[in-house]
């Protein structure tokens, strides 16, 4: 299992450097925060349509197979980021990346969970790849960030080749079923009401920072402390009940929300990023845990979770277009309001098992 941990290491950290320094970028080509918004849309748009194909594909092929391509075309598309000269191709890069991004992550999921079933130890891996892109970005210099995410993505494909087991499965269902949809669609809505708030302001997060007065080393420093707190959170939190993980989830992204916007420097953002590392690990986690147990279409199930999260993020980069207009405070009070209205969803829709 070694290599499956390595995998989930490598590759966020290749995505998370290059997620965090697009908006940089395009801001750097002349974009403005419609613009911006609109480029992360884009390429979560393609994520999403991907997600949705190749999560059930796997489910009817052999996993290994999708996690060493989907690695391989993750490198090539990341590795064209660094012929961008303009806005106009920093857009067409970007729904190149989404589409090949959503090929592997949940046969790599689905593959880990039918070796082992401590879910918050393998996520939390992922994360502190999120927390080592971030940081790293800090370090290189711009004409580097792209490269770095390329080999990055490379070796982590070489691993793949070399080290996963074949996992052939087969589902005996139609390829095109709503099932998985109906029984899961309250964690499904729950969950998309609160990163729709989410997303609205991670997508203009690198520059509410850069406006608090944050260098980009700090900007990277600051990022990096979600991820490196869900990787300690993740694997403390692996046994408890989703149910109770869920719930704190969603209290604690309300009021985070909230702090984000009453804050008047970036240094007080700081011990802001730990309790998101505890509500993005309580939510996260415990929704993951809850659809691996509800579910026999892992990959499935998998790939749509991570399809609600890219619906979510092109919903909140449009969000951020009209709440932005109105200033940073009111894109993190919407955010809080919608975070409460998924907890609500979920504590009173009763769950459904058919």
């Amino acid at each position: 299992m070694l290599t499956a941990y390595a995998i989930q290491l490598l590759s966020n950290a290749s995505l998370m450097a290059v997620v965090v320094f697009v908006p940089l970028l395009a801001r750097d080509l002349g974009a403005n925060s419609s613009q911006i918004g609109l480029l992360v849309g884009v390429y979560q748009a393609t994520l999403l349509a991907s997600s949705v194909l190749f999560g059930r594909w796997v489910d009817y092929g052999d996993r290994k197979r999708f996690v060493v391509y989907g690695l391989l075309v993750s490198f090539v598309a990341l590795t064209a980021h660094a012929f961008v000269r303009n806005l106009g191709g920093l857009f067409l890069a970007r729904a190149l990346a989404g589409l090949c991004v959503g090929v592997f992550p949940a046969a790599l999921m689905a593959y880990f969970y039918d070796r082992s079933t401590f879910l918050g130890r393998f996520v939390g891996f992922g994360s502190l790849g999120w927390g080592i892109g971030a940081v790293t970005l800090g370090l290189l210099r711009s004409a580097w960030v792209f490269p770095f995410a390329g080999v990055t993505m490379v070796i982590a494909a070489v691993l793949a080749m070399i080290g996963l087991a074949h996992q052939h499965v087969r589902l005996d269902q139609p390829f095109l079923d709503t099932r998985v949809l109906r029984r899961n669609w309250r964690i499904y809505l729950s969950f998309f009401l609160r990163h729709l708030g989410a997303f609205s302001i991670w997508t203009i997060f690198p520059v509410f920072l850069s406006d608090l007065g944050a260098s980009r080393l700090w900007v990277g420093i600051v990022y990096a402390i979600n991820p490196l707190g869900q990787f300690v959170f993740m694997s403390l939190l692996d046994r408890a009940s989703e149910k109770l993980l869920i719930a704190l989830g969603f209290v604690l992204s309300v009021l985070v929300f909230a702090a984000f916007g009453v804050v008047t420097n970036f240094k007080q953002v700081i011990p802001i990023q730990v309790f998101l590392a505890l509500s993005w690990s309580c939510l996260y986690l415990g929704s993951l845990k809850e659809l691996m147990r509800l579910n026999p279409e892992r990959s499935t199930a998998a790939g749509m979770f991570q399809s609600v999260l890219n619906l979510a993020a092109v919903g909140g980069a449009l969000l951020e277009g009209v709440t932005g207009a109105f200033g940073y405070r009111t894109v993190m009070f919407v955010a809080a309001g919608l975070a409460l209205a998924g907890g609500l969803l979920y504590q009173f829709v009763p769950e459904r098992r058919a």
